[in-house]
């Protein structure tokens, strides 16, 4: 298995975790436009996926998933 793949595979298997399955909940309860935010976003306009990742950053819970789900993709030596 190449490099890529395994990378793929480290990515795939953190989007499965519970933490990250936590992030996901949080973000449909602080704001229904994610899926629109993120396809805006791929289409080159990042400003409203910004915006709710600030308010989600800005909760005590948001801050301590991200920090965590980070500390894990440096385990997984992706970051």
């Amino acid at each position: 298995m190449g490099a890529l793949e395994q990378d793929r595979e480290k990515i795939a298997q953190l989007a499965r975790s519970s933490d990250a399955q936590k992030l996901r909940e949080l973000l449909e309860q602080q704001s229904g436009q994610v899926r629109q935010a993120a396809q805006q976003a791929a289409a080159g306009d990042p400003s409203q996926l910004m915006e709710i990742m600030g308010q989600l950053m800005h909760s005590k819970e948001g801050a301590a998933l991200v920090d965590r789900i980070g500390a894990q993709a440096k385990q997984a030596g992706l970051g």
